[in-house]
């Protein structure tokens, strides 16, 4: 079947010869697009060898139709004054038909059917097929991809933004001659799909650039007087070389590299896809040298491409990948090992040893978080010695990095260690501590623990080794070894873990002294043979209040202090002391056992502690002694930083000792408001208005002067006291005395007459409602005179 032609003659009529059946849409595009100017410097008039060495046009031009011109142009010497016309070849391509063969259309450059001249008649001669030139064969293209090396990534780079994107700015080729434009639109189409090189518009020559055409070539004289080059993408071949840099296109680059190895045959191959995967996948397989980038992307090709690829090409393709990878590279190597286990199960294991050598060395190397699997079974043994030769600094420098995580890549590194063989005994002790901190910190939550559950699953010696650390840190802390417990898969007994299995039982209800014997008793340890399962007993029972002071001393007298001593309990002994509740009466005989049975071991602040707290309990006994708030005080410095709760039961217990009314306190009640302590003042006040106080004054006419005469006295000591009488004087004292009956009333003041008979005089003053008016009056006096009333 012959194509349809069309001529057309720049000094004629126009069209000249044309094949019937071209539509008249096209007879018009092509009169207005047929034309040419010659190189900027030609003879107006000139000669025929002038004429020669003009550079014909060769294009490929659309039409509004959507169908294409494949057009040629010569420049043709004419006599007259126009001095030179122009001759012009075409073929018309409808939209979607393709030259016979599918051969694209930049390959159609330099046939001979290509005319020169006008057809005889005005009727085309048949033309079925163009006859390719040598200047476009495979190895005349390889050639010229070799002498353009620098400009060869970048303009696969232009090429496939000019696909990609119909509106970007078409390219301009600058050559010396326009055959090497031809050849660059050559070396465009090969890598293309053909779909996508058949519609590529482009022109070998032209002055006037973008007309039409994505790509035209111009020579270096022309592109130099071009108005606006910055509309353009421009690669300038005629200038010097650009500085070596990386196009970041791995598609160009792969473009280039093929090219250069001489393998166009690659891109028919691979023409079905449009990834650039499958093209890097091809050549790597083939031995075409690419770069890390192209490789990685090739492995990942080949991970994802699944069943697709053949046995025998998959197999070729993990040598040559083995052989060629850069085991140093960080965007190779997650490729390497993705690679690898997708290719797992579908490969020998013979065939797959150098991919897992490589893959395991790249992701040692470069410091990748994730490390592959590896099996005892995935090398043979001198591969796996060499491996471990070479890896062996690596793998050790890894396992003691401490800028490396706690868990994730040491704990693989370790288990690598152990397949390859590799000496690591000596760095277990602190990589396994490290590892047990931080799942003990947070058992569900730690970073990569899944890697480390999976590590206690395939090493026995890492298993043994966490167990281990993670059983010391239990018995510090019981909640959170219950949490380890519940979280991981660990197999415990009372021999290799006797912390870890008290947690894994369940603290049996009632006495809790007895819990902790039953929980001994369930795991077979006694306390006197295994005294840390005591302590982690007692931690478990007691895991989130201290003991009673009844259970303390009965903990302590089961066992005796040496028991305990070794047990590590003293502290929660002391805390059991320290934070019993004001009402915990064995709390100070606890404190006495643990003065007779741990003298040794207790610090300052321990021993100050418990002597405030026997002091305390002394306070309303013969033993009390003299100056309560001086020996208070000083026992609660030497004990600073006092824990909360005794340091409520010494304030309570002087504070309801001063409240007892007896007539000898007041010396102490002196003290106490010359001390001037708020915290003292504040217990003080707090116990006076408690009901337990309230009643008494109600009840009990006595109490109620001996309230009236402690509030009134020491006006002036200090204004913390003033603060207080006069709050308890008005807002506690005088509620009641209004309620109480006239004779309860006459009896309060007979009582302090017989003390004072001023003191009768203010209280009756106070019942008729100048009570603060006259406090304040004392008080006023007091400080002008430097007495008290």
């Amino acid at each position: 079947m012959s194509l349809a032609q069309l001529h057309h003659t720049s000094s004629g009529p126009g069209l000249a010869a044309v094949t019937p059946g071209v539509p008249p849409g096209v007879r018009k595009a092509a009169e207005q697009l047929f034309g040419y100017v010659p190189p900027r410097g030609t003879p107006p008039r000139p000669t025929p060898a002038e004429v020669d060495r003009l550079p014909a046009a060769f294009s490929l031009t659309a039409v509004v139709d959507g169908s294409l011109l494949l057009s040629h142009t010569t420049p043709v010497a004419a006599g007259g004054p126009a001095g030179l016309t122009a001759h012009t070849h075409a073929v018309h391509l409808p939209h979607g038909a393709a030259l016979p063969d599918g051969v694209l259309p930049v390959f159609c450059w330099g046939a001979p059917q290509w005319a020169r001249t006008a057809p005889e008649g005005g009727v085309p001669k048949p033309v079925a097929a163009f006859t390719p030139a040598r200047e476009l064969s495979r190895s005349s293209l390889t050639r010229f991809a070799a002498s353009r090396v620098p400009w060869l990534a970048t303009f696969f780079a232009e090429v496939r933004a000019l696909v990609a994107d119909a509106s970007s700015p078409p390219l301009v080729l600058v050559e010396r001659d326009p055959v090497a434009v031809a050849r660059w639109l050559a070396l465009a189409a090969t890598a293309l799909p053909p779909a996508k090189a058949h519609r590529l518009t482009f022109t070998t020559y032209t002055r006037a650039p973008g007309h039409g055409h994505r790509i035209s070539g111009m020579l270096p004289e022309d592109y130099a007087a071009l108005d606006d080059p910055g509309r353009y993408r421009v690669l300038d071949c005629a200038a010097a070389p650009p500085p070596p840099r990386t196009v970041p296109d791995v598609w160009a680059r792969l473009c280039a590299r093929v090219w250069l190895a001489g393998a166009p045959g690659l891109f028919k191959e691979t023409a079905h896809s449009p990834e650039p995967g499958c093209l890097a996948a091809s050549a790597v397989r083939t031995g075409v040298q690419v770069d890390a980038e192209a490789r990685a992307v090739a492995a990942a090709w080949i991970t994802s491409a699944g069943p697709s690829v053949g046995q025998s090409d998959l197999s070729d393709f993990v040598t040559a990948l083995s052989a060629a990878a850069d085991q140093n590279d960080p965007v190779e190597a997650p490729a390497l090992t993705g690679l690898r286990e997708a290719l797992r199960g579908r490969l020998p294991a013979g065939q797959l040893e150098p991919l897992t050598a490589t893959a395991l060395t790249a992701a040692i190397r470069t410091g990748m978080p994730r490390l592959p699997f590896l099996y005892a079974g995935d090398l043979g043994p001198a591969l796996r010695d060499r491996l471990a030769s070479r890896l062996r600094s690596d793998i050790r420098s890894g396992l003691t990095d401490p800028g490396s995580p706690p868990l994730g890549r040491p704990l693989a590194l370790l288990r690598i260690a152990e397949t390859l063989g590799i000496d690591h005994a000596d760095l277990l002790p602190e990589l396994t501590a490290r590892a047990a901190r931080a799942v003990f910190a947070d058992p569900v939550g730690a970073a990569d623990i899944d890697e480390f559950r999976d590590s206690l699953a395939g090493s026995p010696a890492v298993r043994n080794a966490v167990v281990d650390q993670l059983d010391a840190l239990a018995a510090e802390d019981p909640l959170a070894g219950s949490r380890v417990l519940a979280a991981l898969p660990l197999e415990v007994d009372r021999f290799t873990a006797p912390h870890l299995l008290l947690y894994s039982l369940p603290v049996p209800q009632g006495d809790r002294v007895a819990a902790v014997e039953g929980l001994l008793r369930a795991i077979g340890l006694s306390p006197m043979t295994a005294p840390e399962a005591l302590g982690t007993a007692t931690r478990r029972v007691w895991a989130e209040s201290p003991p009673t002071g009844d259970e303390a001393r009965r903990l302590l007298s089961a066992t005796g202090s040496d028991t305990h001593r070794t047990a590590g309990t003293l502290p929660l002994l002391l805390r059991a002391a320290f934070d019993a509740r004001p009402d915990d009466e064995e709390a100070g005989l606890l404190a006495t056992d643990l003065l007779n049975s741990f003298a040794p071991d207790l610090t300052p602040r321990d021993r100050a502690a418990l002597e405030l707290l026997l002091y305390t309990d002394r306070l309303g006994t013969p033993a009390e002694g003299a100056e309560w708030v001086r020996h208070l005080t000083a026992h609660a410095s030497s004990a600073a930083p006092l824990p909360t709760a005794l340091r409520t039961r010494a304030e309570r217990a002087l504070a309801q000792r001063l409240l007892a009314g007896d007539a000898a306190d007041i010396a102490e009640l002196s003290d106490l408001a010359r001390s001037g302590d708020p915290a003292l003042l504040a217990a003080y006040a707090q116990v006076a208005a408690e009901e337990t106080t309230l009643q008494r004054l109600r009840t009990d006419p006595a109490y109620a002067a001996a309230c009236f005469r402690d509030w009134s006295s020491h006006p002036a000591a200090t204004p913390e006291w003033d603060q207080t009488r006069l709050s308890l004087l008005t807002a506690v004292l005088r509620p009641v005395v209004r309620a109480l009956s006239a004779e309860a009333v006459r009896r309060i003041e007979h009582l302090l007459a017989s003390h004072r008979s001023t003191l009768a005089e203010e209280f009756r003053a106070a019942n008729q409602g100048r009570l603060t008016r006259l406090a304040r009056g004392l008080t006023h006096r007091a400080r002008r005179r430097g007495t008290q009333p």
